[in-house]
């Protein structure tokens, strides 16, 4: 197992916690009417979450201080998730049943519409809340553990991805999930080490292409829970059901290259 040294875990605390404080501002830039698009907005801070629950993982706090953060992104999912299916609908460029199309995309359109709200001020203070806490866990941490904490943690990380992205080969739904998550955390975490614990290829292009297979996956239960079931929406579901296929089989190839 690699080990890493007291300088290099003492800085990866540091990378953190300033990776926290960041997170708190762009919590606050939700509060300006004025400051850019809400739908950005909480992408920047989806993804800086994502980016602090691997480097909490790291540290070995996922059921603790990473909890706090991923409880940010849920209550804050609404809008991300509508524009990310609107934009996945968009790519399977369906034609067809003209009626069916347009009642998706005319639905699809207007929950991106209702999504632009921004949140209620009480629920950014929730989730500022959820960032102090998530910093007093780090902070607590003895400067002597942080050595042993950091080297268990990625190496742990390591495995965990590998051994997801191998089984991908299995096509189950639930595999290409967390196999999605697994290489989400192991790169949030090499955010925090230094520039010799980089994620190389193919790890962050099969991350971006897991990515693209949970947006159909993400789809698929949308459509169903809004009444376009195959047998109301063939057409939609064999171009979806097809692109989705081909990805997977491309993925079961990448994932055993990992």
């Amino acid at each position: 197992m690699q080990v890493f040294a007291n300088e290099s875990a003492a800085l990866a605390r540091e990378k953190l916690s300033t990776a926290c404080v960041e997170m708190k501002r762009l919590l606050d830039a939700l509060r300006d009417p004025h400051h850019g698009r809400v739908a950005d907005e909480i992408h920047a801070i989806r993804k800086q979450g994502k980016i602090l629950r691997g480097g909490f993982e790291l540290f070995r706090l996922k059921p603790t201080a990473g909890r706090e953060i991923q409880a940010i992104g849920r209550l804050l999912s609404g809008s991300r998730d509508a524009v990310s299916r609107c934009s996945t609908w968009r790519k399977l460029d369906v034609s067809g049943d003209e009626q069916t199309v347009a009642a998706i995309a005319a639905l699809l359109e207007q929950q991106i519409h209702i999504s632009t709200r921004r949140p209620p001020e009480v629920s950014i203070n929730w989730c500022h809340a959820r960032v102090d806490a998530a910093m007093e866990l780090l902070d607590s941490l003895p400067a002597r553990e942080l050595p042993e904490r950091v080297s268990k943690g990625w190496k742990k990380l390591q495995r965990r991805a590998r051994k997801l992205c191998h089984s991908l080969e299995r096509r189950n739904e639930h595999r290409f999930h967390e196999a999605r998550k697994a290489l989400k955390a192991w790169s949030g975490a090499a955010v925090f080490l230094t520039d010799e614990h980089p994620l190389k290829e193919p790890a962050p292009a099969l991350m971006e292409e897991l990515g693209d297979e949970n947006d159909l996956t993400v789809l698929a239960a949308w459509l169903r829970t809004h009444g376009f079931t195959p047998r109301f929406a063939p057409g939609v579901w064999d171009i979806l059901e097809q692109k989705q296929n081909k990805l997977r089989r491309h993925l079961v190839k990448a994932g055993l290259a990992l």
